[in-house]
């Protein structure tokens, strides 16, 4: 169903919507990570994870907290520490564009709908023009 005139972009071959018989299936794959997900948030969430994730991961930043050792009554446990701040941010930032790429591509898609009902009332009114015209018109 991809319309070869709208731009193929990376987002689009990243984010992709797969009819199921069960129900659509959205699938979030960058980076060598791929990601099944029942819901269009969940999909997006995990693919702004991997491109966060990997533009940290190449730049050097600091994505977690260290580790941390704790004393339970049970007994000593490593923590895993949280993410950073810049990394949250960062990942915020990722999902708000990816929504606004996403819906720009679906306004797109939208009009090209519009424009090729047009243009089939247009093709099939001159069609009809052309039959009637009487045989003495040039």
């Amino acid at each position: 169903m991809t319309d070869k005139r709208i731009k193929a972009s990376a987002i689009g071959l990243a984010f992709q919507k797969y009819h199921t018989p069960v129900g659509d299936l959205f699938v979030a794959a960058r980076h060598g990570r791929i990601k099944k997900c029942f819901s269009r948030d969940t999909a997006i969430r995990y693919l702004a994870f991997f491109m966060t994730t990997e533009a940290f991961r190449r730049s050097g930043f600091e994505q977690r907290h260290p580790d941390a050792r704790e004393v339970r009554p049970e007994g000593e446990v490593w923590v895993r520490g949280g993410v950073t701040v810049n990394y949250y941010l960062a990942h915020q930032r990722t999902v708000r564009r990816l929504r606004r790429i996403i819906s720009s591509k679906r306004e797109a898609q939208k009009w090209l709908a519009k424009w090729d009902a047009m243009h089939d009332r247009y093709v099939k009114e001159q069609a009809e023009l052309q039959a009637s015209k009487p045989t003495g018109v040039r």
